[in-house]
């Protein structure tokens, strides 16, 4: 007997005539989409620890956010990579009440983890739970944020990871140039920019990690936020059992370090890597503050110069001239020091000077010439109807939430720039990218083999060589 085949529901009205087939082309849509970000509450426990809450009980699982103003920016040059060794230790030895190996038996037997994120200015931990197990390991975890045993045999371990990292820190070309980039722009002893050396993994003991805990991990620096499926008053009522108790110190917190600490001088660098087929460059300079007046603009100007598919540089050295794969930039902001304004992109060795006068040529026409009306209007309804992907989880919200607070911003910032976006005028655009470029101030880095260039890197300007074995 033969069978027949099925055909799927989906196709039937297409194939018996009832479904009309509209061209894409004539389709409309709204300029901006109607949208409200998920709600987070905001509280604070009995010793001043902001909690930021966002319900969401689509999946029983719940992830309890930790961040601490501990980052590497407190620590001493000659010590660096205590504050990020640190955060590993926390989440990798257990805690002074509950050995490691409890500690983690207890995590794996609940499908849950424990993980830390350390960066420049605070260490993010954060614990991934099915709802139903908070209440067995949250006060684990609060220990160990806590009260951590930071065991010796695991710091070796852990410096023992680092110091071959470090011995492997030339291996890969475009590691390389991010790295001495990043010395350029921020100064060789920045927190954002430093080494973890042998010299001061050296420096590094039980001992010291003891104290630059004990003074810097502090209600006062704390910040919570939850996001899942959990009951708030319950959440909070957990919170405070566990953390309630916990006072600052007598003694003040370590001082914090600048971001940009000694940047190098503008012009050109080139590290030479014999016999590379590629050549990364790096261009950049200081960025903006997020206060500043002119932040809408800059967003359209990042949108219009390097920050999307139909930027003049991705269409320009990509689609017309085909010198990169992938080539772009970012402007960031920062709260209390400057962002960042970069540029990123890798060419074969024979077009390295074609490529980077074009970047460069596109920079210098877009401050002179500014943008133009059509690049305006599509820069406007791209940004503006992606908008609600920048909220579509609710930790997104709530992470947003707890970086406004943290800086005394209104909580609902980022929320309002659509409306200060949909007015602006080329002329606004323009004004702000004839201010903030300054192509005599850019750090421009190139890192390959210079006897394959299309040309001498001195036609730009001075060179100054660096040997990657050295910085």
């Amino acid at each position: 007997m033969t069978k027949k085949l099925a055909l799927p529901l989906l196709l039937l009205p297409v194939l018996t005539g009832f479904a009309k087939v509209t061209d894409p082309r004539a389709l409309e849509f709204p300029a901006r989409l109607d949208f409200t970000p998920h709600e987070v509450d905001r509280h604070t426990l009995s010793n001043g620890i902001e909690v930021f809450l966002a319900e969401d009980h689509e999946v029983p699982i719940t992830d309890i956010f930790f961040i601490v103003e501990a980052g590497e920016n407190r620590v001493p040059t000659e010590n660096a990579g205590l504050a990020e060794i640190l955060a590993w230790l926390i989440v990798e030895g257990g805690n002074k009440s509950l050995s490691k190996r409890t500690f983690e038996d207890s995590l794996q037997n609940l499908g849950a983890s424990f993980s830390a994120s350390p960066g420049t200015e605070e260490i993010s931990f954060s614990l991934h739970v099915l709802s139903e197990h908070i209440p067995a390991l949250l006060p684990m975890s609060v220990e160990s944020i806590r009260k951590p045993a930071l065991p010796q045999n695991q710091l070796d371990v852990n410096k023992g990871q680092y110091l071959i990292r470090y011995k492997g820190r030339n291996s890969e070309p475009s590691t390389v140039a991010s790295r001495i980039f990043r010395k350029l722009l921020y100064g060789a002893e920045s927190p954002s920019a430093r080494e973890i050396s042998p010299v001061s993994l050296a420096t590094l003991t039980v001992e010291s990690m003891e104290a630059f805990h004990e003074a810097n991990f502090r209600p006062a620096h704390v910040t919570i936020g939850v996001a899942g499926d959990f009951e708030p008053k319950v959440m909070l009522e957990l919170l405070e059992r566990y953390l309630g108790d916990w006072e600052d110190p007598d003694e003040e917190p370590w001082a914090e370090s600048p971001v940009y600490v000694d940047q190098a001088s503008a012009g050109i660098y080139l590290v030479q890597w014999p016999d590379a087929i590629q050549s990364n460059i790096r261009l950049g300079d200081e960025g903006m503050y997020r206060d500043a007046p002119d932040y809408p603009e800059s967003r359209m100007f990042v949108e219009i110069y390097s920050g999307s598919w139909s930027s003049r540089l991705h269409n320009e050295v990509r689609e017309e001239k085909g010198l990169a794969y992938s080539v772009g930039g970012r402007l960031s902001s920062g709260f209390t020091e400057p962002g960042t304004f970069y540029i990123s992109t890798s060419t074969k060795s024979p077009s390295t000077i074609e490529a980077l006068k074009l970047i460069l040529s596109v920079t210098n026409e877009i401050k002179e010439q500014g943008v133009t009306s059509a690049e305006l209007t599509q820069a406007k309804s791209s940004w503006l109807a992606s908008f609600p992907i920048y909220y579509a989880e609710p930790e997104q919200v709530m992470f947003d939430r707890m970086r406004y607070a943290k800086h005394d911003f209104p909580l609902d910032f980022w929320d309002h720039l659509p409306d200060k976006i949909e007015p602006l005028e080329v002329s606004d655009v323009n004004a702000f990218a004839a201010r903030f470029i300054k192509p005599d101030e850019l750090i421009i880095l190139v890192l390959g083999d210079s006897t394959g260039f299309d040309g001498s890197l001195s036609e730009l300007g001075e060179v100054t060589v660096i040997d990657p074995e050295e910085y």
